[in-house]
């Protein structure tokens, strides 16, 4: 997942966790001061009942005589709220009850009048009423000189507040929901925007390469985000200041060298040895000159390598290209050399610089294989890449040595002097320059497989 991906998936969640968390605290508060509403109602309705039946039995000033009285004087007393409902129960009926909707329910509930009256001590407790649900508290009666059991109920129907605090936690989800969502489409464009310069930092990296690296990045703002773009300019500035450099030395040590060189092989070429020893050293010099001048050569085609110019890419028939490569590479050496495949397609590349690679392989298979062994060039295309094979049956490369094969100056056996040990290097530049890279395989008969891979961009029939 992407870093703006990964901050909105932290911020959705987190809000979401905070939403969720605070509707939960909402609902408890909510519900406990319900409870506490309720138990405070119910505990007041009973202290007044136990008020009114501690008073002394006077006619007219104290307590009714009998507990049917003592229940109507209460019920008919009292001053309830709308969910509060006094019931009287005397001989497992309702003998009276206050002037509430739910009274009339309770006549319907024969389960829990039953319950009620087997009560013989305070016992609160819930109830399921038609109306919804409801908390109650429940006391025995008893009145000196009247055998009759009675039962005094206070009833608070808790249904409507339970509804409404769901309601309003219902609200406040669906609410926190629409937030979210909306703080989530903000997030996710305030990320983006704060991202920015990282977006162009990575484009900006691919599309830098060795011959390139005059992009910068925009600068906005002072913060950390600008100081990373800051600090990824300056790294380029250097960069770019060492690159420029190497290839100034190069091209220069390439021009220095190439007039002293010639200046020597023109002085050599005028001496005439007067002995064998003469003769012999004459030979090693002009070797040795002639290696000096192809190294120089090569460094300065490497160098080359790097430049927007060094291709010259067009259309090229794959098939004729191949068949004229085996034909050029008959001309290394007389052994036989196999077209094992070509391939029917048009590609733009350029032509010269393939050649240039390939012939670079065929002769490193030529110094690196028995006299006599044959030597396989091939071609093949896909919908996404042109290969271009050489395969020889020698010795092979080992495993652990084929990482390195193509580094310049890097040499299999340190004890061979012939080359300049940039052969492969250029294989992997012009592979390079194409977008593509070379590789090096083995096989189970011996012997390695090169292979110069390239993207294919498909060219136009005929090819001019």
């Amino acid at each position: 997942m992407s870093a703006r991906g990964r901050i909105l998936s932290w911020s959705v969640l987190l809000l979401a966790a905070a939403l969720a968390a605070s509707t939960a605290v909402t609902h408890v508060l909510l519900v406990r001061q319900l409870d506490t509403r309720v138990r405070a109602e119910l505990s007041h309705e009973i202290t007044e009942f136990q008020l009114l039946a501690a008073r002394r039995p006077v006619p007219g000033k104290g307590r009714p005589g009998s507990v049917v009285a003592l229940l109507r004087a209460r019920t008919s007393q009292a001053v309830l709220e709308n969910d509060v409902t006094l019931t009287g129960l005397a001989g497992g009926r309702v003998a009276t009850a206050s002037s509430n909707p739910a009274a009339a329910l309770l006549r319907r509930a024969p389960a829990l009048l039953a319950r009620w009256n087997a009560v013989t001590h305070i016992t609160s407790g819930t109830a399921q009423l038609g109306t919804g649900q409801a908390r109650y508290t429940a006391i025995p009666v008893r009145v000196a000189g009247d055998p009759v059991h009675g039962v005094f109920v206070a009833t608070v129907v808790t249904s409507a507040d339970l509804a409404t605090i769901n309601g309003v936690a219902r609200l406040q989800l669906e609410a926190g929901a629409a937030a979210l969502l909306l703080g989530a489409v903000l997030a996710w464009l305030v990320a983006g925007r704060v991202l920015r310069p990282v977006r162009e930092t990575t484009e900006l990296a691919r599309r830098i390469t060795e011959a390139d690296l005059a992009g910068r990045i925009p600068l906005r703002g002072r913060n950390e985000i600008s100081e990373l773009a800051l600090t990824f300019n300056h790294m380029l500035d250097r960069l770019e200041a060492a690159l420029t450099a190497q290839r100034r030395f190069l091209a220069d040590a390439g021009h220095e060298l190439r007039t002293p060189i010639t200046i020597i092989q023109g002085n050599l070429d005028t001496l005439e040895p007067h002995t064998a020893d003469d003769a012999e050293t004459l030979t090693i010099a002009a070797d040795e000159l002639a290696r000096m001048s192809r190294l120089v050569d090569e460094l300065h085609l490497l160098a080359n390598s790097e430049r927007a110019d060094f291709l010259n890419p067009g259309p090229v028939d794959l098939a004729e290209l191949t068949r004229a490569l085996a034909a050029k590479a008959r001309s290394l050496d007389d052994r036989p050399w196999v077209l094992t495949g070509t391939a029917q397609a048009v590609a733009v590349l350029d032509a010269q610089r393939i050649t240039q690679a390939v012939m670079q392989l065929a002769a490193n298979a030529v110094a690196h294989t028995p006299p006599g062994t044959a030597v396989e060039i091939s071609a093949a295309v896909s919908s996404e890449a042109v290969e271009l094979v050489v395969a020889d049956h020698g010795p092979g490369i080992p495993a652990a040595e084929r990482a390195r094969i193509f580094d310049r100056f890097a040499r299999l056996d340190p004890r061979r002097t012939d080359g300049t040990g940039l052969g492969l290097s250029i294989v992997a530049a012009i592979a390079a320059a194409h977008g593509g890279h070379a590789s090096v395989t083995g096989r189970s008969e011996g012997g390695a497989v090169f292979c110069l891979s390239i993207p294919y961009i498909p060219g136009a029939w005929p090819v001019t």
